[in-house]
C-alpha cells in the first residue's frame, strides 16, 4: 500500500544533512550523543527482553526510547558510531520477538494482562512497552529503510489489533491512569498507517480513540465517566479536570491524536489538542517551559517551585505536542514555547558534566542527576530515556520553511541549509548565523543562495524581544504584528542581515497566584543563583561547565545587593542548591 498523509504541513525542517550548529545548543547536543547515547549500557536495556521477565514492570520502554533518540540524532549528525549501535540493538531486539508478534518483557502468563485501571504496579505495561518498541523501530525504519524493523512493527500491531479490536479486550484495563498509558499506543499505530496505508491500522486508531469514550460495556469501567479524553478536551479544554490529570500519559495520547489527524483530518482531533495546549500554556506552564508537579497537571495558576517540577518525560511530550502544532499551523506562539523549552527545562535536565539526567528540574533546590535511577532495576528511569529524545529533536524545528519560505525560528549559530519552494520551483539557500547568541545580543546572518534570486526570508521575533531590528545594507526592518518578519528582496551570495535583539535582564513573575516571587530572565534564558558560585565569591570555578555569568543589582527586602546569575540550564550542575525564584525584590520600575 502507498504511504498516506492527508494534512498540509505549514512548517518543514531544514536540510539536516547540510545543517550544522555551533555554540551552546551545539554543545548540549554533542553531550547528548557523546555522554549519553554512546555511553548507555545497551545490554542493560535489552536484558529484560533476552531474559524474560524483566525485573521492572515497565523496563521494556527504554530500548524504544533509545532508538527514537539515536535515530533522530543520526539524521542530524550521520555519526557512524550511532548507526553501528542502533543496527546491533535493532537486530538483537527483533531476535527476541515471539512467533505471535509479542515483543514485551513479561512471562507468558502475564502477557497483556488486564488490571483494575487503578494500580501502577503489576503486569499492565505491555501495551506501553510495545508502544515504545514501535516508536523506536519505526524511527529506525524511516531512518535506515531496514525492512525487518517494519515487519516486526507489523507483527506487534497485528497482535494488539487481534486482542483489542477483534477480541474487544479493554484497552483501559490494559494499563494504569484510566487507560491513558495503553491508549498512547495511538501514536505509533497512526505512524504505521502513514507508512503502510493498511486500513486495519487506521481502524485500530479509531478503536483507540473510541476506547476513551466508550461506555457500551459499563461493567468494565471503574470510573463513572471513564477516561473521556477527547470529549473532555472538546467540552472544557481543562487538562486538570480531564481523566486523572496524569501529565505524561495525557500528553502522549495527544501526540498520538495529532499523528492521527495527519491522516484523518477530523477537526475534533486538532481542536482538542489546541484546547489542551492553550490550557497548559496559559494556566499550567512554568517559566522554564515545562509543566506538571509530582507528575500531574496542577490547579489553575498553581506552580509550586520545589522538588517535583517538570517531570522530564512531560517536558519532552510537551515539546513534541508543540512541535506538531507548529508543523501543522505555522503559528508563532508554538515557536515561542519551543524556544522557552529548549533553552531552559530541556537542557536543565541534562548534566553538562556527565550527560546524566535529572528526573525533575525544580525552580528551588537541586538537581538529582540519575538519583532516581539507582533505586531501579535496571538502573534507568523513564526520564533518563526521554530527555535524550527531546534534545535530538531540536534540529527538526529550529529552522526550515514556513509556507514554503525560508525561515529562521531559533537563532542557533552555525549553518542552516534550507530548501524552499515546490516541485520544479524548489531552490536552496544556506543561512550562516555568525555570533554567540544568546550570550551576545547581536549577530549576523550571511545569505548564500544557490543562485541570485528574489525571495523572502522569515525571521521570528521572540515574544519577549523589545527593540528587535534587522538591517540589510542601510535599510532597517522592524517586526510585523504577527512577529514573523519577512525580508523580501533580491538576494546574492554574501548578502548579510545584521540582527540586534537587546538582552537586558528583566524581572518576570513566577506565574503562581499564591506568591509574589520573581525570576530573572535574559533573552530566552531563565537565570538562577547557585551556591557553588556564591561560595566562590561570584566567580565560575575551574570545574564549572560553561562561561555564562551575569549580575544584577537589586533591592531585596530594602537592602541593595548584587546577585550573581547563571542560566537555569547550567545551574545545579554540581548538585548544589540553586534558586530561580526570589522573594522581596523591589520591582525595577520603582
Amino acid at each position: 500500500m502507498a504511504p498516506v498523509i492527508q494534512t498540509e504541513i505549514a512548517f518543514k525542517p531544514s536540510d539536516l544533512l547540510n545543517t550544522r550548529y555551533e555554540g551552546w545548543i551545539a554543545d548540549r547536543l554533542e553531550i547528548n550523543i557523546e555522554k549519553r547515547l554512546l555511553k548507555l549500557d545497551l545490554d542493560m536495556i535489552l536484558e529484560p527482553f533476552v531474559n524474560r521477565p524483566g525485573k521492572q514492570w515497565w523496563a521494556g520502554e527504554h530500548v524504544g526510547k533509545y532508538l527514537h533518540a539515536a535515530a533522530h540524532a543520526w539524521r542530524f549528525t550521520q555519526d557512524e558510531r550511532l548507526a553501528s549501535d542502533m543496527k546491533s540493538v535493532v537486530k538483537r531486539l527483533i531476535d527476541t520477538q515471539l512467533s505471535n508478534g509479542y515483543l514485551g518483557t513479561y512471562k507468558e502468563s502475564d502477557q497483556f494482562a488486564q488490571g483494575d485501571g487503578l494500580n501502577w504496579d503489576g503486569p499492565i505495561w505491555d501495551v506501553w512497552t510495545h508502544k515504545y518498541n514501535l516508536i523506536g523501530l519505526l524511527s529506525y525504519y524511516k531512518t535506515m529503510s531496514y525492512e525487518p524493523a517494519l515487519d516486526a512493527c507489523r507483527r506487534m500491531a497485528d497482535l494488539m489489533y487481534e486482542l483489542f479490536v477483534v477480541q474487544n479486550r479493554s484497552l483501559r484495563l490494559a494499563s494504569a491512569h484510566m487507560g491513558m498509558a495503553a491508549t498512547s499506543v495511538l501514536e505509533p499505530i497512526a505512524i504505521l498507517y502513514q507508512i503502510t496505508g493498511e486500513q486495519r491500522y487506521l481502524g485500530f486508531c479509531h478503536a483507540i480513540v473510541n476506547a476513551w469514550e466508550d461506555e457500551s460495556n459499563p461493567e468494565t469501567w471503574m470510573y463513572e465517566d471513564g477516561c473521556q479524553l477527547l470529549s473532555s478536551l472538546l467540552e472544557h479544554g481543562n487538562v486538570y479536570k480531564t481523566a486523572n490529570r496524569k501529565a505524561y500519559e495525557m500528553l502522549s495520547n495527544l501526540v498520538g491524536l495529532i499523528e492521527l489527524y495527519r491522516v484523518d483530518s477530523d477537526q475534533r482531533y486538532l481542536i482538542a489538542c489546541i484546547n489542551a495546549w492553550n490550557d497548559i500554556a496559559t494556566r499550567r506552564l512554568y517559566i522554564t517551559g515545562t509543566t506538571s508537579y509530582f507528575e500531574q497537571f496542577n490547579q489553575d495558576d498553581r506552580l509550586p517551585p520545589g522538588l517535583a517540577v517538570g517531570e522530564g518525560c512531560v517536558t519532552v511530550t510537551w515539546l513534541q505536542l508543540t512541535h506538531h502544532l507548529l508543523q501543522l499551523t505555522g503559528e508563532v506562539q508554538y515557536a515561542d514555547e519551543l524556544e522557552r523549552t529548549i533553552y531552559n527545562a530541556l537542557p536543565a535536565a541534562q548534566s553538562p558534566l556527565t550527560g546524566e539526567v535529572s528526573y525533575f528540574s525544580p525552580l528551588l533546590g537541586h538537581k538529582d542527576f540519575n538519583g532516581q535511577d539507582v533505586k531501579l532495576h535496571p538502573p534507568i528511569s523513564c526520564c533518563s530515556s526521554s530527555i535524550p529524545r527531546g534534545l535530538a529533536l531540536i534540529p527538526f524545528f529550529a529552522s526550515g520553511t514556513l509556507n514554503d519560505k525560508p525561515a529562521l525560528l531559533q537563532y542557533i549559530p552555525g549553518t542552516h541549509a534550507l530548501v524552499y519552494g515546490r516541485g520544479d520551483e524548489q531552490k536552496s539557500v544556506s543561512l550562516h548565523i555568525h555570533g554567540d547568541y544568546p550570550h551576545t545580543s547581536e549577530f549576523e546572518i550571511e545569505v548564500e543562495p544557490e543562485q541570485d534570486s528574489y525571495f523572502a526570508i522569515i525571521l521570528r521575533v521572540p515574544v519577549w524581544a523589545t527593540n528587535f531590528r534587522a538591517m540589510v545594507g542601510d535599510r532597517t526592518y522592524l517586526p510585523a504584528s504577527n512577529r514573523l518578519l519577512e525580508i523580501e528582496r533580491d538576494w546574492s551570495k554574501g548578502d548579510k542581515v545584521r540582527v540586534s535583539i537587546p538582552l537586558e535582564i528583566r524581572q518576570v513573575p513566577d506565574g503562581d497566584k499564591t506568591t509574589q516571587s520573581i525570576a530573572f530572565v535574559r533573552g530566552p534564558q531563565v537565570l538562577a543563583t547557585d551556591t557553588a558560585i556564591e561560595s566562590d565569591d561570584g566567580a565560575l570555578g575551574l570545574d564549572w561547565w560553561g562561561d555564562a555569568l551575569y549580575s544584577s543589582v537589586v533591592a531585596q527586602y530594602g537592602v541593595e545587593k548584587t546577585l550573581h546569575l547563571v542560566t537555569f540550564a547550567d545551574a545545579g550542575q554540581n548538585k548544589e542548591d540553586y534558586a530561580v525564584l526570589h522573594d522581596g525584590i523591589q520591582p525595577q520600575d520603582e
